[in-house]
């Protein structure tokens, strides 16, 4: 009896292991600041966001009436970096001192004018961690 005990205190410690690592995995793609917008049409394309802070360029589809961009991380971004959306009846430019936030719904109409947003930010100590990283 001994012997199963063993073997199942392992398949338990790997299980634990993998399980780890796949909250892990989740959490550092969730942490990214992400933009989302959202719109009563189905599928379109709706525009594109440059960011100096990976150099990349970004077109924007519209899936399901959303749309979901993860900004990189806080940290990589330098001073002089931002974000800048391109959108037909919209635009927007995002800096550094701007990203206080972790999710940013955006609410367009049927003509892609902005009609409101919301914002859901870091809490402080999250906030203070991040700061505190690109501060070095």
């Amino acid at each position: 009896m001994t012997v199963r005990l063993k073997q199942q205190k392992g398949l338990m410690k790997t299980i634990a292991v993998i399980a780890a690592l796949v909250l892990s995995g989740w959490l550092y793609r969730e942490f990214h600041p992400t933009i989302i917008f959202h719109t009563p049409q189905e599928s379109k394309y709706l525009g594109k966001i440059v960011c100096t802070a990976d150099g990349d360029l970004e077109k924007l589809y519209i899936e399901n009436h959303t749309v979901r961009y993860r900004l990189p991380y806080l940290w990589s971004w330098n001073e002089d970096d931002e974000a800048a959306v391109f959108i037909d009846n919209y635009g927007d430019v995002i800096r550094k001192e701007d990203l206080d936030f972790w999710k940013l719904d955006i609410y367009l109409d049927e003509n892609n004018c902005y009609q409101s947003h919301s914002k859901t930010e870091y809490c402080w100590g999250l906030r203070y961690i991040l700061q505190s990283k690109t501060d070095k």
